[in-house]
C-alpha cells in the first residue's frame, strides 16, 4: 500500500504547474473517435483512465496513433461503430462507463461493459440511464438487476423521445451522445436537471464537433436534437484542469505565510470546479484572480453557505476549507457527491472527525462548525482508492496538529501526477511511503 506522509509546514511558497484537463480530454477522444476524418488531441491528460479510454474507441474501431510530442491524432469511424471484440473494462472511472454506454447506445451490436468495484455495488446514478435508452429502443441490461455495471447493451438509437431523471449529468452524458449521433430526430426531456456546468461542458464540445442540437430554453429540460451526420474532426489543444487548482491554492490559505500561484487557467471555460475559486472569494481569501495568473496567500476564512450543485468534485476541498473558516460552513446541494469513487460526503465526514472536526452529516452534503474551540489533529486516514480525497486530506494534514498519514496515495497519478512533487519543492512536508 502507498501512503501519503504530511506533518505540519512552514510557508509554502511558489508557482504550481497545473495538468491537461482529464474531463475536456475525455470529451475530445470521445468525439474524435465517433468523427468524419481525423482529429488532433494536443496535450490530453494521460493516465490510467486516459489509458483505457484509448483502449475501449480502439475496439470500436477507431485508429488511434501512439503520441507524438503529446500529440494523439485520432481518425475517427465517421458514425460507423464496429461491435466490440471483447469486455470493456472501464476499472475506476466513473465518467468513462457513462461515455461508453452512451457510445455502445450508438453501436448497432453487443457490448459488455464493466468496472471496477466502486462501480458495480456504489454508483448507483447509472441506473438513471437504462430506461430512456429502452425507450430509444436500445437494450440495456445490468446483469445483476441492481442498476450498475456490468452492463449489456445492443441497438442502435434511431430518433425518438426518452423521459430522465438529470439529478446526476452523468447519465445524461449517456443519453445525449446516441441522441446526437441520430441521424433522425431526438427529443430528450429531464426532470430534476443538476450539475449543469458538466453539462455545458458536453455541449461546448458538441459545438466543436458541429453536432446540432437545442437546450430548449436553456432550461437543461428538453434537448431537441435533429439528426446528425458524424462529429467533424478537429484539432484542439486540450486546456487546464479546473478541479486542480483548490488543492495547492487551499494549502497557501490555511498554512502562515505563504503565497502559492498557478498560471494559465482559462476563465471563459465552463467547468463547474472553475467556481471554486469565487467560493474562496467569498470565504473572504486573499485570493487574486487575473487573465492568466491566480494568486493565494495565507489569510483568515470566513463560514458560508455553499452550493456545490455545479461542482460536487470539489466537496472535499471545501471541507477541508471551512474545518479552518470562522463560523459555519453549510455545503449543500451535493448529493451526487455520494456516487463518485467513494460516498465522498459520508467519507469526508468520517475522516474528518478522525481529525478531530464538528462535521454533522446531512443527505445532501454537510455542516462544519469552526468556533475556534478545536484545531484538526494528524491521524491515519482512508483514501478510499480515490484521487480527491487524497488530495483534499492532504492540504488538512499540512495545518493540523501531529502528523496525517493517507492511503491510496498512487490515485493522485488519475488527474495531477505532479501534485506531490510540486507542493513538495515549494514547501510542503509531503512523503510518499510503501507499507503492507
Amino acid at each position: 500500500m502507498r501512503y501519503l506522509k504530511v506533518r505540519p509546514s512552514g510557508p509554502i511558497r511558489g508557482e504550481i504547474s497545473m495538468p491537461a484537463s482529464k474531463t475536456h480530454s475525455f470529451r475530445a477522444l470521445i468525439l474524435a473517435s465517433l468523427a468524419d476524418g481525423v482529429s488532433m488531441i494536443r496535450g490530453p491528460k494521460v493516465s490510467s483512465d486516459w489509458h483505457e479510454a484509448v483502449r475501449a474507441m480502439r475496439m470500436y474501431g477507431a485508429e488511434i496513433a501512439e503520441p507524438e510530442e503529446s500529440v494523439f491524432r485520432v481518425k475517427g469511424v465517421a458514425g460507423q461503430l464496429q461491435t466490440p471484440e471483447d469486455i470493456i473494462n472501464v476499472n475506476n472511472s466513473g465518467t468513462m462507463l457513462v461515455f461508453v454506454a452512451g457510445v455502445a447506445a450508438a453501436c448497432p451490436g453487443w457490448t459488455v461493459l464493466t468496472g471496477d468495484e466502486s462501480l458495480r455495488k456504489l454508483r448507483k446514478i447509472t441506473k438513471n440511464f437504462i430506461a430512456p435508452l429502452e425507450e430509444l429502443g436500445v437494450t440495456v441490461i445490468s446483469t445483476k438487476g441492481d442498476g450498475m455495471a456490468p452492463f449489456v447493451f445492443k441497438g442502435r438509437v434511431d430518433g425518438g423521445v426518452a423521459h430522465m431523471d438529470g439529478i446526476g449529468c452523468q447519465p445524461v452524458f449517456s443519453v445525449l451522445i446516441p441522441a446526437a449521433l441520430s441521424g433522425r430526430p431526438v427529443d430528450v426531456h429531464v426532470e430534476n436537471p443538476g450539475e449543469t456546468a458538466y453539462i455545458d461542458l458536453l455541449l461546448y464540445w458538441f459545438d466543436r464537433a458541429g453536432l446540432a442540437y437545442e437546450n430548449v430554453g436553456g432550461a437543461y429540460r428538453h434537448y431537441h436534437l435533429p439528426g446528425n451526420a458524424a462529429p467533424r474532426p478537429f484539432d484542439a489543444r486540450i486546456p487546464f484542469e479546473w478541479s486542480a487548482p483548490g488543492y495547492p491554492l487551499l494549502a497557501a490559505m490555511i498554512t502562515p505565510g505563504s503565497e502559492v500561484s498557478v498560471r494559465g487557467m482559462d476563465l471563459g471555460d465552463p467547468y463547474g470546479d472553475k467556481q471554486m475559486i469565487y467560493l474562496f472569494e467569498r470565504m473572504g481569501a486573499d485570493i487574486s484572480i487575473g487573465e492568466d495568473l491566480i494568486t493565494a496567500r495565507s489569510g483568515e476564512l470566513r463560514g458560508i453557505e455553499a452550493d456545490m450543485n455545479a461542482l460536487p468534485d470539489q466537496v472535499p476541498t471545501m471541507a477541508v476549507a471551512a474545518c479552518f473558516a470562522r463560523g459555519e460552513t453549510v455545503i449543500k446541494n451535493a448529493l451526487t457527491a455520494r456516487w463518485k469513487e467513494c460516498d465522498r460526503i459520508a467519507a469526508v465526514c468520517k475522516e474528518l472527525k478522525k481529525m478531530g472536526a464538528r462535521v454533522t452529516e446531512r443527505e445532501d452534503g454537510m455542516v462544519i462548525h469552526q468556533d475556534g474551540s478545536w484545531r484538526l489533529k494528524g491521524a491515519g486516514i482512508d483514501g478510499y482508492y480515490d484521487h480527491r480525497m487524497v488530495m483534499a486530506f492532504s492540504v488538512a494534514g499540512l495545518a493540523a496538529d501531529g502528523e496525517t498519514k493517507i492511503s491510496d496515495a498512487q490515485m493522485v497519478e488519475k488527474s495531477f501526477g505532479t501534485y506531490v512533487e510540486e507542493m513538495r519543492q515549494s514547501g510542503a512536508d509531503f512523503e510518499v511511503v510503501e507499507e503492507p
